[in-house]
């Protein structure tokens, strides 16, 4: 019974191994190099559907087959995600989640556990968030505006795509551990006992790969600086200190997603008004005149429409006089404003002529 168990355990293990070797070179069956750019992957798969479409090859099964292979591989290549998975673990990379786990766990299920602890399936690992400080006007949130940044990060290496390698070719599943990353050591705890514990392949060092060459434009290293420009949009009544994420744009790293872009709105200082959640403050200077005996004056708001304020009575100085719609325009739902809150500020004059005293006098009496 042990012997065919170790049998079977060996070609399961055999199958597993053959399978992660026979994975279908997706560049390939587009022709284009591995360092093509989206567009230059885009451009590859109009020109070979045209031609293999079944539409046009009405009852021809071999150019059927290859348009289901050029359309599979333009499905993974198209899609950053997929593509770094594919380009640091292959095919199988993208059916065993990412490269994580895979083919052992199951194999293990096969003969009812007993090896310690299998492999967990699980998403790739996300990488480490940046933030990014913002700068932006009161005007910018009041009327909403579109930013773009010209984001300096790291990339990985166009040429090797994140494997280290200078061929894809020399990129080769472990013999160690099978692809997995992990081996299965035996520890003897007394007699009769025997632990059985996990640990990362010294081989590969957890990565489930090797290779037999260094790239020779990033030396190996699998990454290198590149930019791209990220659009972001201020949303009418958005605060400062409010945060946009900019999903999967920050560093990238090899074996990982790339953490997020995290945009944080810094509101400069601004010289007429400030701002407490959706309501705005001000203060107008008027004359003791105005202040006396009315007056009617206007401004430009943010965003250019003319506000005018008027007072028919007497002014006392610090009066506030509330105007309602005035404010920001409140954020999620930007048809409705909050309120202005203008604080009047009495401009004394600080002489007077005997005539003016003689007229307040009389004005007084």
């Amino acid at each position: 019974m042990g012997t065919t168990v170790l049998l079977l355990f060996c070609l399961a293990l055999y199958s597993f191994v053959s399978f992660v070797e026979a994975g279908k070179d997706f560049y390939k069956i587009l022709g284009v190099p591995r360092s093509s750019t989206e567009n230059e992957i885009k451009k590859a798969f109009k020109k070979l559907s045209v031609k293999l479409h079944p539409d046009k090859n009405p009852g021809d099964a071999e150019a059927k087959s290859k348009y289901q292979e050029v359309s599979a591989a333009y499905e993974v290549l198209s899609d950053p995600e997929k593509r770094r998975v594919y380009d640091q673990y292959g095919e199988e990379g993208l059916k065993n989640d990412h490269g994580n786990s895979g083919g052992w766990g199951d194999i293990f299920d096969l003969f009812g556990g007993g090896f310690g602890n299998k492999p967990k399936r699980g998403e790739m690992k996300k990488g480490a968030s940046q933030t990014i400080e913002l700068q932006a006007t009161l005007e910018d949130a009041y009327n909403g505006r579109d930013f773009e940044v010209l984001q300096k990060r790291q990339i990985l290496c166009s040429h090797c795509r994140g494997t280290g390698a200078d061929d894809p070719n020399d990129v080769q599943t472990c013999k160690v551990c099978g692809g997995t990353g992990v081996r299965i050591q035996e520890q003897k705890l007394g007699p009769g006992f025997v632990q059985r514990v996990q640990t990362t392949c010294n081989e590969c060092g957890g990565k489930g790969k090797v290779s037999k060459s260094i790239c020779s434009k990033c030396k190996g290293t699998k990454v290198q600086t590149g930019e791209q420009l990220l659009t972001v949009f201020i949303e009418k009544g958005m605060p400062d200190g409010h945060e946009i994420v900019s999903n999967s744009d920050a560093d990238e790293v090899p074996g990982e997603e790339p953490g997020d872009v995290i945009f944080k709105i810094v509101m400069a200082p601004h010289d007429r008004f400030t701002r407490k959640g959706n309501d705005l403050y001000m203060t107008q200077k008027i004359t003791l005149l105005e202040a006396l005996v009315g007056f009617t004056t206007t401004f430009s708001h943010l965003d250019g429409h003319k506000v005018t304020l008027e007072r028919n009575s007497i002014t006392p100085p610090s009066y506030v006089q509330t105007l309602t719609g005035e404010g920001m325009p409140i954020h999620g739902n930007s048809l409705n404003f909050g309120k202005l809150y203008v604080t009047y500020v009495v401009d004394f004059p600080k002489t007077l002529t005997e005539e003016q005293k003689e007229g307040f006098r009389k004005l007084l009496s």
